[in-house]
């Protein structure tokens, strides 16, 4: 009787292990092809942040950002790395706190870049966004990327020292649809944390 059930076993066994010809592979089953609508940085392959961007804000793990848009409440509020951010927008200016810390800055547009200077997380920051270029310094970190397809690429500068890894900035589409003030002062909070 034990050689009978083993035999059947061992025939059996195969059987429900089998995997059809035509069966995907693992990068078939779970490789996504990338969504461009969202913003995302990328270090070391993995993404950092991100989160799925459109008219009434950017929405992630580790970011819940709302645009408030009204006449008389111009304004971004809620959650970027956990902590809470309640920003009011006036004209080309930005004031308002994030992580009980000063925020403040002002935009300009020349011919073909954006700049926004002032403080994020209570730190100096500037930043300058091109078609082609993007480059953030706050405090002693620094992104330097340049555009390479749809995203940005570069690297990453802190206390004096360059990052090996690549750094990558993905924007998002749904960006395009927010005033400069609202782009640079959201990515602003989402590209550091304080």
């Amino acid at each position: 009787m034990r050689t009978w059930m083993l035999s059947l076993f061992a025939l059996v066994v195969p059987l429900g292990c089998a995997v059809p010809s035509n069966f995907p592979s693992q990068e078939e089953l779970y490789d996504e092809p990338r969504d461009y609508n969202r913003f995302a940085v990328f270090s070391h392959g993995r993404e950092v942040i991100g989160g799925q961007v459109n008219a009434g804000g950017v929405l992630g793990l580790d970011v819940n950002l709302g645009r408030y848009t009204e006449a008389d409440d111009h304004a971004l509020r809620g959650r970027v790395y956990g902590r809470l951010v309640d920003m009011r927008i006036e004209g080309d200016r930005v004031r308002g706190l994030a992580s009980s810390l000063p925020f403040e800055l002002a935009i300009a547009r020349e011919e073909r870049v954006v700049t926004a200077r002032g403080l994020v997380y209570g730190r100096n920051v500037e930043v300058a966004m091109s078609d082609e270029r993007a480059r953030v310094v706050l405090g002693q970190c620094e992104l330097d990327l340049g555009r390479r397809g749809p995203v940005y690429v570069g690297r990453k500068r802190c206390d004096g020292r360059w990052q090996p890894e690549e750094v990558e900035l993905q924007v998002g589409r749904g960006l395009a649809s927010w005033s400069d003030v609202e782009r640079l002062s959201a990515l602003s909070l989402m590209l550091f944390m304080d």
